[in-house]
């Protein structure tokens, strides 16, 4: 079941994090920081935080955001599944729930972006395989040789 995140939430999803290995579990502290300021209120209007639970266990967070300074582009900041749910069409029912989200509010644009680095060729597939397309490609921005990927989703299109 997919629902909006609550500050009971926070610590589960930081676990999924680690877990996943998007985070190292020694440096979840801007992760801790930015769930604080979001359910404090204090990160911004339009932020979304999702927990996808199994049996009353988190298993999955989507985050995302509108992007500044734009109409109707949004961000997708994180999504990440534990890895005992991962495979099971758990992450791509998490980006249905935010695209449908958007569609009904009238929103335009899904942009996510990733690392260009062979360890994230799973990622770029997933993101392929939810009907995202490669729109642009920054050589080098991360570091040197590892380029910041970046796919995109027309939400509203005719």
């Amino acid at each position: 079941m997919i629902r909006p995140s609550t500050p009971d939430d926070a610590a589960a999803l930081i676990a999924i994090a680690v877990a996943a290995e998007l985070f190292p579990a020694d440096e979840t502290e801007e992760l801790s920081k930015v769930l604080a300021s979001y359910f404090s209120g204090n990160i911004g209007d339009g932020h979304v935080w999702l927990t996808d639970e199994e049996n009353g266990e988190a298993c999955g967070v989507a985050y995302y955001a509108p992007a500044p300074f734009t109409d109707g582009t949004w961000d997708l900041l994180m999504i990440v599944v534990h890895p005992n749910y991962q495979r099971h069409g758990r992450g791509k029912a998490l980006v249905k729930y935010v695209e449908n989200a958007l569609r009904a509010s009238d929103q335009r644009i899904l942009l996510v972006e990733t690392s260009g680095l062979p360890s994230y060729d799973r990622a770029r597939a997933f993101y392929t395989k939810c009907g995202f397309e490669e729109e642009a490609r920054i050589r080098d921005f991360y570091k040197a040789g590892e380029d910041k990927v970046v796919f995109r989703k027309a939400l509203n299109a005719e």
